[in-house]
């Protein structure tokens, strides 16, 4: 028998992962990630935000049947409070919930806080990012802001603060969807010693591949988001601007640049880089939960997970939380 644990993955795989279709990665000497589909012969079983709706591999018509106990099965949240809601009768089918989202909102017995597990877009794989030498910065600072303002979220008070800095700071090189695409986000990250970085929502724990990227790439972030940032990474490897003025934002951005932080701070950017590389990831989190629990009995393997689609179909309790949570979001 192997010595080493098996970690299925399904959901927001292959380029999120940088990982091609099919491929295994042993992340850490003894953890296993498989991204193969039709794989049945692994200690757990990690969904990303949701199983897909379709039948390929193991998955039938949205269903996963577990070919490990249910107590070794974790769902990974993807998407804040204010944009989506995981019914109980969704999450409770996990014996794990690594997330950001409050505990008080998801009440799930194995709640996991998550910090840094969300996917990164930066383009590299942890492998090579490991191993990389950047070249010296030959620009000054860019921003990644696509140009959705929808007012349900702080999409629009993203858009704004970004658009009002450009105003004020012209050398801003914004990039994004619907204003200046781009391939991969190492292109319009690794060439700049600074960055402009606005969550689309702003809560305690939150933070995602935006800020990770940045950090990723050696930039100096300008950031607007977690309120609780500062107890995860060294306090001189960021620069808080406020989301809500702009013209407070833009001279905060504008001194920083003429004081040369960049220079100052890049050894704090670094250690925030390795804590992302050895800490704050999906796989070292998906590990720590693994780890934490290594101990604790479980049942039989047998069951199975079904996505929330398909859940609705057999449940009627799935059907009235997620009324109720259109309901409460119409009101909101």
């Amino acid at each position: 028998m192997s010595s080493k644990l098996k970690i299925k993955v399904i959901g927001g795989t292959g380029e999120y992962f940088c990982v091609g279709p099919g491929h295994s990665v042993e992340h850490r000497p003894g953890y296993v990630f498989d991204y193969a589909l039709d794989c049945t012969d692994y200690d757990w079983l990690v969904v990303f935000d949701e199983l897909p709706r379709k039948t390929i591999g193991t998955l039938a018509d949205g269903c996963e049947r577990l070919h490990c106990p249910r107590e070794h099965t974790i769902l990974c949240t993807w998407e804040p409070v204010s944009i989506k809601d995981y019914s109980r009768a969704y999450t409770r089918q996990f014996g794990h919930l690594l997330t950001n989202r409050p505990q008080m909102a998801e009440q799930h017995p194995h709640y996991h806080l998550g910090r840094g597990y969300y996917l990164w877009f930066n383009g590299r794989t942890h492998q090579q990012l490991s191993r990389l030498k950047l070249p010296e910065k030959s620009r000054m600072i860019s921003a990644i802001c696509s140009s959705k303002q929808m007012k349900h979220t702080r999409h629009y008070d993203r858009f704004q603060l970004v658009s009002e800095l450009k105003k004020a700071i012209p050398e801003i090189e914004w990039y994004g969807r619907g204003v200046r695409p781009f391939e991969h986000k190492f292109e319009v990250l690794d060439p700049y010693r600074y960055h402009v970085v606005v969550e689309n929502h702003i809560g305690a724990h939150h933070w995602t591949e935006k800020l990770a990227d940045a950090f990723l790439s050696e930039c100096l972030p300008f950031y607007a988001g977690d309120p609780a940032i500062a107890g995860v990474f060294p306090e001189e490897s960021i620069i808080p601007i406020p989301m809500d003025d702009p013209a407070a934002a833009a001279e905060i951005v504008k001194k920083a640049i003429a004081d040369n932080e960049y220079g100052r701070r890049r050894e704090a950017v670094l250690e925030a880089k390795r804590l992302i590389l050895d800490k704050y990831n999906f796989w070292d989190q998906v590990i720590a939960v693994t780890e934490e629990t290594k101990r604790e009995p479980v049942g039989p393997v047998e069951g199975e997970i079904r996505n929330r689609c398909e859940l609705r179909r057999h449940s009627v309790s799935a059907v009235l939380e997620d009324v109720w949570s259109h309901v409460r979001r119409c009101g909101r």
